[in-house]
């Protein structure tokens, strides 16, 4: 087995509450919201799972795995290029209408394709931090997670 590497992201900071971002990520299918258009195809999910291609990379099939309420989501994804990947989004308390997150990827990848990918594992990740924050639906997911 390849050795682990990780990559780590910048903190990024979202206008909603860390339970209604919890929610708002633990839905797979609210991922297509957050992806520019054209970067994937072939998109398809459930609350829990996906499937997408991306140019160049192939097909990558990610599944939730860990759910720690309102703190820890953890994602395992697999991929044609580099096999499985961990991806944990780390959701942080500010108030009731901010919450903070960063993300964390693991990637099993030998030296070669580690020295290849350089720095754009990095890059990807402050692209997904930065698609989180722009995202434009963040009124419409505030609260959704009480009760009515």
């Amino acid at each position: 087995m390849s050795p682990l590497t990780t990559y780590n992201s910048r903190k990024g900071e979202v206008p909603c509450g860390d339970s209604d971002l919890y929610t708002f990520l633990t839905d797979m299918r609210n991922f297509k919201t957050l992806i520019p258009n054209g970067l994937v195809t072939d998109w398809d999910a459930t609350e829990d799972r996906c499937s997408f291609k991306i140019d160049k990379t192939g097909k990558i099939a990610a599944s939730l795995s860990e759910a720690l309420p309102h703190s820890v989501i953890v994602y395992d994804a697999e991929t044609f290029l580099t096999g499985k990947v961990r991806v944990q989004i780390t959701i942080d308390y500010i108030s009731g209408t901010r919450s903070s997150f960063s993300i964390n990827a693991g990637v099993n990848m030998n030296p070669l394709l580690r020295m290849l990918l350089g720095d754009s594992a990095d890059r990807y990740l402050d692209n997904l931090i930065d698609a989180i924050e722009s995202y434009d639906g963040f009124d419409r997911i505030r609260g959704c997670n009480q009760s009515l």
